[in-house]
């Protein structure tokens, strides 16, 4: 992977009409998570810590922005390979795309992630 390259995916099941608009950064921003200077595993924990709380107040579309990692050295942007991987491997992920040049470009995702409903237990109360 090279810094430019656009990076993309998709859960089986989400509509194509709404992925076309994740893509074209057409869907509401709720959130905006910047990662440029951190390690991988301060990255990782950024990421382990903030996006359960995001979820529980159902701010399920974002822009995460790893950079496009000019400094990574002949390996490749490490960062924006590992948020990548992350968010494949996170279950409440439906589905992410580079941003557009506005937003970040290849140096950004949107992102959308599941909703959320609330908790069962509230529900029964």
């Amino acid at each position: 992977m090279n810094d430019n390259d656009i990076i993309t995916y998709c859960k089986p099941g989400l509509q194509k009409k709404r992925f076309q608009k994740l893509k074209n950064g057409a869907l509401k921003i709720h959130f905006e998570i910047d990662l440029h200077g951190k390690t991988l595993a301060e990255a990782n924990d950024f990421l382990d810590m903030h996006i359960p709380s995001l979820l529980e107040k159902n701010c399920n579309c974002g822009l995460i922005i790893h950079g496009k990692g000019y400094n990574s050295g002949p390996g490749g942007p490490k960062l924006k390979s590992f948020v990548q991987s992350y968010l494949i491997e996170h279950k409440d992920t439906l589905g992410f795309h580079s941003a557009s040049p506005k937003d970040g470009g290849t140096g950004a995702l949107y992102v959308l992630f599941k909703k959320h409903k609330e908790e069962e237990n509230e529900k029964s109360i």
